[in-house]
């Protein structure tokens, strides 16, 4: 995962290794670029029952999906 976001913006490995918080940041940025693009999907699992899960995919959808001003009409 860390290197598909690497590849999003070019930049080499060493960059996105870093440290853990600027890695989780620009991993975040990468993959949101790339699932912008249409380059990949993320994909999550979750669960109804005693909502497990669930609030990692709300947090994923915000930090993932584009908004309306991120694409075209």
């Amino acid at each position: 995962m860390v290197e598909a976001a690497a590849e999003a913006k070019r930049r080499a490995d060493e960059q996105v290794l870093e440290s853990a918080r600027c890695r989780s940041r620009r991993s975040k940025k990468g993959l949101r670029l790339r699932t912008i693009n249409n380059e990949i999907v993320p994909m999550l699992c979750g669960t109804a029952f005693k909502n497990k899960g669930v609030q990692a995919m709300l947090d994923a959808v915000i930090d993932y999906l584009p908004s309306r001003w991120d694409i075209p009409p």
